[in-house]
């Protein structure tokens, strides 16, 4: 029981809940919001970040996208830095080349060395035609 207590105690100190992940969309180049988008459809996933601590917190906006085999069909990160109390919005291109249903997970960590989570996953579903 003494090691499972340390476990928690070690995940806490990396700043889980540090930066809050919201407002997740869809959209276009021209910043539209996109509901039924098509192959080969350039499109931004877009997640707004906000730093809710009084301190500068480094992070990597990391987007997995799933296709309905259980595949990764594609796979892209951003990182940056906000500060105290600052919010921003990260995006990332994706252009499905396939139609089907495809769910999106979107991960906030520290660095893409220590993957700690400073957001908790969120995970979305969206069907291309």
């Amino acid at each position: 029981m003494f090691f499972v207590a340390g476990i928690f105690g070690f995940n806490s100190a990396y700043g889980y809940g540090e930066i809050t992940a919201s407002d997740f969309k869809i959209v276009n180049s021209l910043n539209q919001e996109v509901f039924s988008p098509v192959v080969d459809q350039q499109l931004n996933l877009q997640t707004s970040l906000k730093n809710v601590t009084q301190k500068n917190m480094d992070w990597a906006y990391v987007v997995q996208v799933i296709d309905s085999n259980g595949a990764i069909s594609d796979l892209n990160y951003a990182t940056g830095s906000l500060v105290a109390n600052q919010t921003l919005t990260a995006a990332l291109s994706w252009t499905p080349h396939a139609s089907g249903t495809y769910t999106i997970e979107v991960f906030v960590w520290d660095n893409l060395r220590d993957i700690n989570p400073l957001a908790p996953v969120t995970t979305h579903t969206v069907t291309v035609t």
